[in-house]
This record gives structure tokens, sequence and C-alpha cells, in this order.
């Protein structure tokens, strides 16, 4: 087998089950995954407000699946969207205080999984992890189509 197609395969067995795991296991339980990776987002970039097409570009969901999952948030009270007043074209997101509550109560777990991940890979190990998932993760965005 071609070195690098047999390097390829080991990546991509490794990246889907890596996912599987993730998404197989309910890490998070009073929202969809969607939901809290959107909520996170929100909180993590609060010094500056985000558009749907910002958050289209981190979570690589469709237009669509946004507007949905956005009204969807708006109707539980988690986030509020409103007109930019230096550009009324652009439509600002922003966490609201009950969002930032509900996703911190339902991130407690995934805090509690992290620490015990940690305490095995170790903090270096674990960083240099994330460091190589972010490399992989940028070279598929320099390499697919958008979204």
């Amino acid at each position: 087998m071609d070195r690098n197609l047999y390097a390829g395969n080991k990546l991509l067995d490794a990246w889907l089950s890596l996912t599987s795991t993730l998404w197989n296991t309910r890490l998070v339980t009073s929202m969809t995954y969607n939901e809290a990776h959107v909520l996170g987002l929100l909180l993590h970039h609060q010094d500056r407000p985000m558009t749907a097409t910002d958050l289209i570009a981190r979570t690589h969901l469709l237009k669509s699946q946004m507007n949905k999952l956005l009204t969807a948030l708006e109707d539980k009270g988690y986030i509020t969207r409103e007109r930019a007043q230096a550009d009324k074209r652009r439509i600002e997101i922003r966490l609201t205080a009950q969002g930032e509550a509900a996703y911190r109560e339902e991130h407690r777990g995934v805090d509690a999984i992290l620490s015990r991940l940690l305490d095995q890979l170790g903090e270096e190990r674990a960083l240099h992890i994330a460091g190589e998932i972010n490399a992989v993760i940028a070279a598929l965005d320099s390499i697919l189509p958008p979204v």
C-alpha cells in the first residue's frame, strides 16, 4: 500500500473514531450538540458581535441549519439578534444571561470529562494533540470547498 495512502487512512480512522466516540456519547443532555457549540462560540467571542455567517464559518453548518438553530435558541431566550447600528444589513447575534447560564450548566459535565481526560493524558500532551488537531482542521479548510 502506498505510504501516503496508509497514513491518510490511519488519520481518517482516528478522526472517525474520535468523532464517533464524541457524537455517540451524549456529552450534553438539555440541548443539542449544535446549540451548545453555538452558545460556546458566542460565550468565547463576546469581545465582538458575531453574525450567522461567522457562526457558519466556525461550525460548518449549512445556512438553513444555522437559521433553524438560531431561531430555536432565540425562542428559548438564549440569544438575541439585532441589526447593527453601523451597518443595517448586518444582524448581530449576542448571548443572553439566560443563554450563558444554560451553557455553563450544561458544560459542567463536559468539564468533568475533560478533567479526567487531562489526568490520563497530561496537560502538555493534551495541548500538543489540540495543536495537531487544529493543524488538521486548518489543512482541511484550505483543501475543502466552503460550505
